[in-house]
């Protein structure tokens, strides 16, 4: 079976410093399966578990510890619970993954990534054929400020169940990302969708995941973190990063299983947790998301005023109907009107470098200049992709109208706006 080769495989990743055994008689595959839904349960319930008194020394010992180091948190099991049982029933039930480069598969492909393979021992364990549909909205190089706009468009359009949440190594600690994150979990949870919450690290250990554990917590979510199973290992020279990963932020093949044994393992325990009963929002917020139910307009669904000196199509695989300013083209202004909108941003392709101009952004509000600036859209760190920028907001809906030319000395040079976000 196909999820027994992943959890073999990423037995193996680990028993290659002595972590982990990919194989064992029945017993004690019994006896493994036992301790973890016990552990499950107990963990679940802020019980101390018996394994955690003193430090784990068989392989089975030590792949129950990192997946416990992983289980954040199983939150209120109702939400996915419902869900598996509707699988079991035959009907139709979608996983959706949202996420950065990771989530995509970068290193490893669409068919090895952490996504697919635990989507897949999802199907297999809890579905009754061809019921358990696949949506992967992993897109390089973007955080969970463009995330949250294209969440309607890449995610909620597949009709999702469970949708698997995968930005920390994508996000900064500020506001904006924050405000951005929680605003995916509130209108995911508004539109009958559970959220999971997957945390990942960087080779240098950098993760955004401890704000987003405050949401977690607050919102009473499940919360798996590979960042802490990785810590732990690295701790105890179970594990190097160069084994995990070929660069400094990506899993390799070998450790997109490992990941997805985690993951694997959450679904393999979630039922032998009580649920609290129905799932109740939280009443207050833990930041302030601003953008709950954002959208995201393209060149299919929104018609500017005037091209300009633009034309329609853009180069980004995922943002293939932006506009485009071409070198020699003229400056003649792209213009747009928004009505009734609250917040309006800029999606723009972001240029590692190359011959990009600086793009000038004029915004009037009802009709009075509110903010011109000019957007730089070479970024040598960056990753070369999609990159949003907030350039009006208002606290009531207003009408904006947005004028885009190259800004002064670039006006014969490339550069592209992908689209626009907003709430209204």
């Amino acid at each position: 079976m196909r999820s027994r080769k992943i959890a073999a495989a990423a037995a193996a990743l680990l028993m290659c410093v002595s972590v982990l055994s990919a194989c064992g008689d029945s017993e004690n595959s019994s006896k493994a399966e036992s301790s973890a839904k016990t552990g499950a349960a107990s963990q679940a319930e802020g019980k101390q578990d018996p394994a955690d008194e003193k430090p784990p020394e068989t392989d089975e010992e030590w792949e129950q510890a990192m997946f416990k180091r992983s289980m954040v948190s199983y939150g209120n099991t109702e939400l996915v619970q419902n869900v598996i049982k509707k699988a079991q029933a035959g009907e139709e039930v979608t996983i959706a993954y949202l996420g950065g480069s990771i989530t995509e598969g970068i290193s490893a492909g669409p068919d090895l990534c952490y996504a697919k393979l635990s989507y897949e021992h999802f199907a297999e364990k809890f579905g009754t054929g061809d019921n358990v549909k696949f949506c992967n909205a992993g897109l390089s190089g973007t955080p969970s400020k463009l995330g949250i706009l294209r969440l309607d468009r890449d995610v909620l359009s597949s009709k999702p169940d469970i949708c698997f949440i995968e930005f920390a190594v994508n996000d900064g600690n500020d506001q904006d990302h924050q405000n951005a994150y929680e605003s995916i979990v509130q209108t995911l949870l508004e539109d009958g969708v559970a959220p999971v919450l997957l945390f990942s690290v960087t080779a240098d250990d950098y993760s955004a995941q401890d704000y987003m554990k405050q949401i977690g917590e607050a919102y009473d979510l499940p919360m798996i973190s590979y960042c802490d199973a990785l810590r732990f290992l690295f701790e105890n020279n179970r594990l190097t990063w160069e084994q995990f990963s070929d660069d400094q932020s990506h899993p390799n093949v070998e450790g997109h299983k490992l990941v997805a044994s985690m993951v694997n393992y959450y679904f393999d325990t979630v039922m032998d947790v009580p649920s609290k009963g129905e799932y109740v929002m939280p009443f207050e917020p833990v930041f302030a998301p601003r953008q709950v139910h954002a959208g995201m307009y393209e060149n299919d669904t929104l018609i500017p005023k005037s091209l300009g000196s633009w034309t329609e199509g853009s180069q980004i695989a995922s943002f293939t109907k932006g506009w485009a300013h071409h070198k020699d083209a003229g400056n003649d202004p792209l213009v747009f009107e928004f009505e009734d909108t609250k917040f309006l941003y800029m999606i723009y392709h972001e240029a590692k470098n190359g011959d990009y101009g600086k793009i000038h952004v004029k915004v009037s509000a009802d009709g009075e200049v509110y903010n011109e600036t000019d957007i730089d859209p070479i970024s040598p760190s960056g990753w070369g992709n999609a990159q949003v920028v907030n350039i009006a907001m208002k606290p009531t809906p207003v009408k904006y109208t947005v004028e885009i030319t190259m800004a002064e000395g670039d006006e014969e040079t490339f550069s592209e706006v992908l689209g626009f976000g907003y709430t209204k």
